[in-house]
């Protein structure tokens, strides 16, 4: 018998109800805090400790046979007390954003969880791809080998960075961790403009730009200068964010389009030389009804051969199956 567990809301935590739903259909977060792998790095002097243990609690819930309602009142106590002290608006009883809750969770749990590591790289560099490759892993190990988890193994990704003199072409490159990769919505401050695909959202994202008044190291000279930016690390399971809400305040409300079957990252590679085509499957996503002052939460799910909807204690089939919706917020995709 499967497990379709709906979770009460508490007291307006469909953001979080949503998110951890979302989280717990990850196979690597189930493998890990659904067994008693997590007990072997936990350190009870650290914050976050409370919230590390009613998280492998609820992860072995949702995974019991059935499809009763469990109640997350200690995991939502414990996650409101260590997200407080990161944004003092999380308070319980308000509502807040699950995008947020996300990166809240998966920081938190793997500052939890981290310990230090040896990150040994080793091999020659034959090609300039290659110098560029270590490069890109000499930044990984610096960043983690202190606080590593599998958190980051199964999660982070990475992207490279290189800004490029128009004068001298000395180019300078810089690597940057992240647990989500969040993509804008062209044209989104034009209500009633034609909605992008969710592949030039992704390129939007990753665009290249120009800087007016840059001061280059080669040249010791101040002008223009390309800053361009692809994935040097593509992780086994990426969480993707649109930016449904602009700047000034509106959601942005569009069904913005993509094969649940196949998203094709292959063209920002860092390295197309060395690194293979990753290609992804939407295995869940975060909906978000209702608008920037507002709204709920829900969570659909691919469930074998159909999707689902996880409405706090509610789970029923979703009408839209796992095609792209027009509150479609956070993407969770595993490669292929």
């Amino acid at each position: 018998m499967t497990s379709r567990h709906g979770l009460a809301n508490v007291g307006n935590t469909c953001y979080l109800n949503s998110a951890f739903q979302a989280l717990g259909k990850s196979k690597p977060f189930v493998a890990y805090f659904g067994t008693d792998a997590w007990t072997q790095h936990r350190h009870a002097e650290r914050k976050g400790h409370n919230l590390a243990n009613h998280c492998a609690e609820l992860v072995v819930a949702l995974r019991e046979p059935g499809d009763k309602m469990i109640n997350p009142s200690n995991f939502v106590r414990s996650f409101i007390e260590f997200a407080r002290e990161i944004n003092d608006e999380i308070r319980f009883g308000a509502q807040a954003d699950a995008a947020e809750a996300i990166q809240i969770l998966l920081d938190g749990l793997h500052t939890q969880q981290a310990r230090e590591v040896s990150m040994d790289i080793k091999g020659v560099a034959v090609t300039a791809d290659q110098v560029e490759l270590i490069k890109s892993l000499e930044s990984w190990s610096t960043f983690f080998r202190k606080e590593y988890s599998p958190l980051i193994d199964a999660f982070y990704g990475q992207t490279q960075t290189k800004i490029v003199c128009s004068t001298c072409k000395n180019c300078s490159t810089r690597y940057e961790p992240w647990a989500i990769l969040k993509a804008p919505i062209p044209g989104a401050e034009k209500p009633g403009g034609a909605a992008p695909t969710l592949q030039e959202c992704i390129t939007s994202a990753l665009a290249t730009e120009t800087l007016d008044d840059y001061a280059c190291d080669g040249c010791k000279k101040k002008g223009s200068a390309r800053m361009e930016h692809t994935i040097s690390r593509f992780p086994r399971h990426l969480i993707l964010s649109l930016k449904r809400f602009t700047n000034a305040g509106a959601k942005v409300r569009a069904r913005i389009p993509y094969d649940e079957n196949n998203i094709d990252l292959t063209g920002y590679r860092a390295w197309p030389t060395i690194q293979g085509s990753p290609k992804y499957r939407v295995v869940s996503t975060v909906e978000h009804m209702g608008s920037s002052r507002g709204g709920h939460y829900v969570m659909r799910s691919r469930e074998n051969d159909k999707w689902l909807v996880y409405d706090d204690c509610t789970v029923s089939d979703s009408s839209i199956g796992g095609t792209a919706g027009p509150d479609t917020y956070v993407l969770f995709l595993e490669m292929l």
